[in-house]
């Protein structure tokens, strides 16, 4: 063997390689002794449930009976040995993602019981490192299970616990992790589901690595004491809240709270003003992400608050990278006219270190040239556009005003953009009166046009194509506004990609003598005739 198996790290490099399908792992830990080790603790290392663990015991000791594992005898110290050394292989139990087609069986009370009364959690796995509550199905919201896999070593906490369980018993388990396992550097936490409010509570400052912090469920009344609680966390970086509840506390006139390590900002929930009361209430020096998810439409002046509050709270502009407002209540409801302006957007433009700006399905966006033609100098990295919703709007943005937008941004590799392409085309002209397109840019790979105006005397395939050489994919929204309303640029659209493909894909030059290549020359004539047909 190659002496460069000596070294574990190229072992493992290679391994990790070959983990998929996992068919290939047990080849090699069964056809190779020097790679059998390092093969198996691959093929061990990520486990969804108990239930693999479990099977290494003799099949005459199991039983099933109604999707259930259960001991039929008890297993011999030996037997229980063979559970010891894979467990020992396991370092991250994720979330199964349970199909409900096809469920897996699970393991009784009785067998986890047996267990854990011999080997306890954290003894059993001694280089667990991330665990989520969820791989022990129908168990995952015991607390006092849950609380065995806590250790020192572990660095990745997932836990949803249930509300049938005393608040006061939560509570406890919550303040004691900085003693149980306080390396935790990510975790995440939720209330049946993240269907329950509750309470942040104060114990974050004795995890002093903790950099990422997650909470389905925090109830906006306390908003402020929840802040106050995670400014504990002197390190965080990533914080992603689900907000619950309809009342607010407090904000008008009271100071902002720092929070200048983080980064990274998530905030969902029923509606958006819940999201802008809490970004009101804080500041940050180094935010970078900003991303927001709500479930009903918000008016323009609520979209127009949540905007400006952004330049409130980020105190260093040139820090926030990237931005995502989402309203996921979008294709539906699509009558209701939520008239956006570029007005409402420009506040952004102060942020000039933007890369990606989206913005999904939050109203009836109507931008102008105006708007669009600000954006390269303000966000000269932008990689990623976009405004998008199934509800119609009017359209203000020329098509010329997108492709100059476009060009300018030489980092621009996704666009999505509504615009008007009825006219023809006002080109760039040089100093003798003869057209000059915008310079080539090589990044676009993706245009999506929207509801977009289109019309032939616009020549948007030849610009396109001429503009934007490497332009891979285009796309329209087939419905305009209604699902039952098709949108007429729609077959106009469709002759637009076809012909884009043909312009990238010009026929070969043939002489129509060379009698040799006419088979060939009738193929390419009836493949278009098929795309155009």
């Amino acid at each position: 063997m190659h002496r460069a198996f000596d070294s574990d790290d190229i072992v493992y490099s290679i391994l990790e390689h070959l983990n998929w399908p996992l068919r290939n792992l047990r080849n090699v830990a069964m056809t190779c002794k020097r790679l059998a080790g390092p093969a198996l603790n691959v093929l061990w290392s990520e486990q969804s449930t108990l239930l693999p663990l479990i099977m290494c015991l003799p099949h005459d000791a199991l039983s099933v009976a109604d999707e259930t594992i259960n001991l039929s005898s008890e297993p011999t110290p030996s037997e229980w040995e063979r559970i010891i050394i894979n467990a020992s292989r396991v370092r991250r139990f994720i979330d199964p993602n349970i199909s409900t087609v096809n469920p897996k069986p699970i393991v009784s009370d009785l067998v986890l019981r047996r267990l854990f009364e011999r080997f306890p959690p954290a003894t059993l796995f001694p280089n667990l490192c991330a665990f989520d509550s969820e791989a022990l199905l129908k168990y995952r919201s015991d607390i006092s299970l849950v609380g065995g896999f806590m250790s020192p070593g572990l660095e990745v906490l997932s836990l949803d616990v249930s509300a049938q369980f005393p608040i006061h018993e939560v509570e406890q388990f919550l303040a004691a992790l900085p003693a149980k396992a306080r390396g935790l550097r990510q975790l995440s936490m939720s209330m049946d589901g993240g269907d329950m409010a509750f309470a942040v509570l104060p114990s974050f400052g004795n995890l002093p690595k903790l950099i990422a912090l997650t909470i389905h469920g925090v109830d906006v009344c306390m908003t402020r004491q929840a802040i106050t609680n995670i400014q504990q966390a002197r390190y965080l970086n990533t914080l992603e809240l689900t907000l619950h509840e309809t009342a607010y506390d407090h904000d008008g006139g009271v100071t902002a709270l720092e929070l200048n390590s983080l980064e990274r900002l998530s905030l969902s929930s029923d509606v958006l003003p819940q999201c802008t009361h809490f970004i009101r209430q804080i500041t940050t020096r180094q935010l970078s992400h900003v991303k927001i998810e709500y479930t009903q439409p918000a008016s323009p002046i609520e979209i127009t608050v949540f905007i400006e509050s952004l330049s409130t709270s980020c105190q260093t502009y040139g820090s926030l990278k990237e931005i995502h407002v989402k309203d996921e209540s979008d294709g539906r409801n699509t009558e209701l006219v939520i008239p956006l302006s570029s007005e409402v957007f420009r506040p952004l433009l102060e942020f000039t270190g933007l890369s990606v700006v989206i913005f999904m399905g939050i109203g009836n966006v109507n931008l102008d040239n105006r708007f669009i033609n600000d954006i390269p100098d303000a966000w000269p990295g932008i990689r990623e556009l976009k405004f998008w919703s199934h509800r119609l709007a009017g359209c203000d943005v020329t098509f010329a005003a997108m492709v100059s937008l476009a060009s300018r941004c030489r980092s621009l590799h996704t666009l999505y953009l509504t615009f008007d392409a009825s006219q023809p085309t006002m080109v760039p002209q040089a100093e003798d009166g003869t057209e000059m397109l915008w310079p080539a840019q090589t990044a676009l790979s993706l245009l999506h046009v929207g509801h977009s105006q289109v019309s032939e005397v616009a020549r948007m395939p030849y610009i396109l194509v001429k503009v934007f050489p490497d332009l891979k994919k285009i796309y329209w929204s087939s419905h305009a506004g209604s699902f039952q309303i098709i949108n007429p640029s729609a077959p106009l659209m469709q002759q637009v990609q076809e012909q884009l493909w043909e312009l990238q894909n010009p026929l070969p030059d043939m002489d129509e003598g060379d009698s040799g290549d006419s088979e060939y020359m009738v193929g390419w004539k009836g493949f278009r005739r098929l795309r155009q047909g």
